[in-house]
């Protein structure tokens, strides 16, 4: 059975360099995600020099490509069976579209999520990621990517057959949780789970406390 591969998270949260390395081995060796920020960025440098003068016509054109060429590569998959991989950002209902079509086509679904403690850590690694000469973000996309990413995985966490929620606030990333078909199958002690975690993800907050706690302890316990 062919499967979606989705990373995502916070601005500044590895996607594109962490987030890989969850992806199951027979994937990360044969599939390059599609990386919407990098090409988009790559496309309106190429049309600035070439095509425009005006910076806000090669945003307009390389965007539009941007999408064409999502939508053909998501067909080009379905219509072959094949693997998929991509990275994007999931704050409004409308961006699961994407994981629905796949799901409805037979494809199992994978999600890595990875977390940062709170918009001002993502705010700075945007900052660092900028000064190095990578993709910018204005801090409104931020803080609306940062809460709305978890709004929407909180509602919709159920459509994915795998989740494993990633923390890469520090050094070394930490994972949190790992939900097989709405079910936790493994996470870390509750204690240890950051406050975005349960102020954010409810549902999965409560299922995690449940699996720690199946005879009901506190959570100190």
């Amino acid at each position: 059975m062919p499967g979606l591969f989705i990373i995502t998270g916070s601005n500044g949260a590895g996607k594109s360099t962490t987030g890989r390395y969850y992806l199951p081995e027979n994937i990360r060796d044969n599939y390059e995600p599609f990386d919407g920020d990098k090409l988009f960025m790559q496309k309106r440098k190429q049309v600035y020099k070439k095509v425009t003068p005006s910076l806000k016509e090669a945003e307009r054109i390389a965007l539009a490509w941007l999408n064409e060429e999502f939508e053909n590569r998501v067909t080009g998959a379905i219509s072959n069976n094949d693997h998929f991989v991509y990275e994007g950002h999931f704050p409004e209902d409308e961006n699961w579209s994407t994981p629905r079509r796949f799901k409805s086509a037979g494809y199992t679904i994978h999600m890595i999520f990875l977390g940062l403690s709170n918009p001002s850590v993502s705010e700075l690694r945007v900052l660092e990621r900028a000064k190095m000469g990578g993709h910018n973000v204005p801090p409104y996309e931020i803080q609306r990517n940062f809460y709305g990413n978890l709004i929407q995985l909180n509602n919709n966490f159920r459509l994915l057959d795998e989740l494993q929620i990633i923390d890469t606030s520090e050094i070394i990333p930490k994972a949190l949780a790992i939900l097989s078909n709405g079910h936790v199958t493994d996470a870390v002690p509750v204690k240890l789970l950051h406050g975005w975690f349960e102020d954010e993800l409810p549902s999965i907050f409560d299922l995690v406390y449940i699996f720690k706690n199946p005879k009901g302890f506190t959570k100190e316990s």
